[in-house]
């Protein structure tokens, strides 16, 4: 009798020891499945990231359109330039340093009402492009933006000088581009893995295009007979990707 009890009470054991082991094993499974899925969310997390800030990406051929109509106009007034050239970690240093703003507000300048077309920049809580008296500002100088408080009588000269020329078609001409901070720094985010040196700043202007089949290209429709920027990440092997504007241009 005593050796029946052991081996009932072994049996039971090796019961009780299987199983321990087989909710173990289902736990892990499922352990492994939950992580699965989280590493599927965050893939589609970052992929729709990527599609909400490259959703602004301007096809090459219809940005060369774009820029073939910018020059056409050039020549009539030679102190409009093709491009700005900003140093890429001086930008992304100084874009870094205001993520407190929400708003970056590129503005066409000049010096006088003689000289070249440049850029400025001021860092806002408003999107008011009229007003940038509390704003932080800037302007291009040698591809980096410097600090500079003469940034609105810079404004004014590029108001009374070229932006008197560039307006066409009864559209007012640009003197402002609107930019969120946010997209900036998802621009950043998206780029960063790349060995980017500089960016350069394509002058457009937004006309009617053709797409590869003949079809009119008509995205941006309103923004015809403006001008504008395309950004392009320029690398360290002399690449450059498409354009990009996500800009609101104003007035």
């Amino acid at each position: 009798m005593r050796i029946l009890k052991s081996l009932f009470i072994a049996i039971l054991f090796c019961f009780a020891l299987l199983s321990c082991k087989k909710e173990e094993k289902t736990e892990t499974s499922n352990s492994n499945i939950d992580s699965t899925n989280s590493a599927s969310a965050d893939t589609v997390t970052k992929s729709t990231d990527s599609a909400a800030v490259f959703i602004e990406m301007i096809p090459a051929h219809i940005e060369s359109q774009y820029t073939t109509k910018f020059a056409q106009v050039a020549l009539k007034h030679p102190n409009l330039i093709d491009k700005f050239t900003l140093d890429y970690p001086n930008f992304k240093e100084l874009i870094e340093k205001h993520t407190n703003y929400m708003y970056a507000k590129f503005y066409f300048i000049q010096d006088s009402n003689n000289s070249k077309l440049n850029l400025g920049v001021a860092f806002s809580n408003n999107d008011n492009y009229k007003d940038i008296s509390s704003d932080d500002k800037f302007v291009l100088i040698n591809n980096t933006f410097q600090s500079d408080v003469n940034l609105q009588k810079k404004i004014k000269s590029y108001q009374s000088s070229l932006a008197t020329q560039t307006g066409f078609n009864g559209k007012p001409a640009t003197e402002c581009i609107l930019y969120k901070i946010k997209e900036i720094n998802d621009y950043f985010i998206i780029k960063d893995k790349s060995n980017i040196s500089r960016l350069d700043l394509a002058m457009i202007y937004f006309c009617q295009a053709k797409d590869d089949n003949g079809s009119e290209y008509n995205r941006y429709a309103n923004k015809y007979d403006r001008i504008s920027f395309a950004v392009h990440a320029v690398y360290s092997d002399g690449s450059m990707d498409e354009g990009y504007d996500a800009g609101d241009l104003k007035p």
